[in-house]
């Protein structure tokens, strides 16, 4: 990577704010077409003169990839692309309404696409009864659980698809009385409405989904591999999607009874100072001689393909 000069480009981003306002990250980028993401946002953080306006709620995300390290999502670059406002002393008034607007936006979308998660859990609960649908229950977590959502066109991995942004986590809990075919049926209900929404050219949602027995879910609390930490992680941050709310909240008490909720506390207080140091380490980074393991602070290993 080339250097570049940061006084050069932060004079760039106040000519740019005064022309057109507050920004977000990503309108500045693409503004500033020529910088790299990692020098325009040291620009724009060593910058003393700029304000600065968050939106974004942060949770949990373990990178596999990197040791199973706990790391908060939003990463670091999706932080800065998407969820944050740049302005000139003098605009506060302006970038308070656009911090709004793009709120509002954000929390859209996701309703949007928890009424795709509605549609799929209705049409797989309609095929059921009303006897089974009292023994299960789903959830849903990730970017919509915190109206977090976002439509920026990426690449499905498995199939090469683009799809429209965040994807749709479904989490079906089933009771222990239910027969193994009740789980069959509901497996290939699923896969069929998931392949449906990838490919129809209106919607194009990528829709994740795992169904399992309670008692998988409440073994999974002990909170012992990474699987175990994924799977408490998302029962955590989960929101109730349909079902039973009983048999939801029979999951959530587990939760607390097992103490697991307290070990995703702590592990987010360590992703916390994790990130502080990795932002303290990137903005003194040279960007003309920086490693790989510093680059990957920047964003996760999953998201190599998106901002590549």
């Amino acid at each position: 990577m080339a250097s570049y000069d940061l006084k050069d480009i932060e004079a760039r981003i106040e000519a740019n704010l005064a022309e057109k306002g507050p920004r977000l990250g990503k309108e500045l980028a693409q503004d500033l077409y020529d910088v790299p993401n990692l020098a325009l946002w040291q620009a724009c953080y060593q910058s003393r003169k700029l304000h600065v306006s968050h939106f974004a709620s942060y949770y949990l995300r373990f990178d596999i990839t990197r040791d199973d390290q706990v790391r908060l999502s939003p990463s670091i670059l999706r932080d800065f692309l998407s969820f944050t406002l740049f302005g000139l002393p003098g605009q506060r008034d302006k970038m308070i309404e656009r911090q709004g607007t793009l709120s509002n936006m954000h929390r859209e979308i996701s309703r949007e696409k928890l009424s795709v998660a509605q549609a799929v859990m209705k049409q797989v609960f309609v095929t059921l009864g009303r006897d089974i649908r009292s023994q299960l229950c789903a959830f849903i977590a990730g970017d919509l659980a915190y109206y977090l959502a976002h439509n920026e066109p990426r690449e499905h991995v498995a199939s090469g698809e683009m799809v429209k942004g965040s994807d749709i986590d479904i989490i079906i809990i089933l009771s222990e009385s239910l027969p193994d075919d009740v789980q069959a049926r509901i497996d290939t209900e699923m896969t069929a409405l998931k392949n449906f929404y990838l490919r129809h050219p209106e919607y194009r949602h990528e829709i994740d989904f795992i169904c399992k027995r309670k008692s998988v879910m409440e073994r999974q609390f002990q909170y012992s591999d990474i699987h175990d930490k994924i799977a408490s992680k998302i029962a955590y941050e989960s929101m109730f999607l349909g079902g039973s709310l009983t048999l939801y909240m029979e999951v959530r008490d587990a939760m607390v009874r097992t103490g697991v909720d307290r070990l995703i506390e702590a592990d987010f207080d360590h992703a916390l100072k994790d990130r502080k140091y990795a932002m303290h380490k990137l903005l003194e980074a040279h960007n003309d001689t920086i490693d790989e393991e510093t680059r990957s602070l920047f964003y996760f290993s999953q998201e190599r393909v998106e901002f590549s």
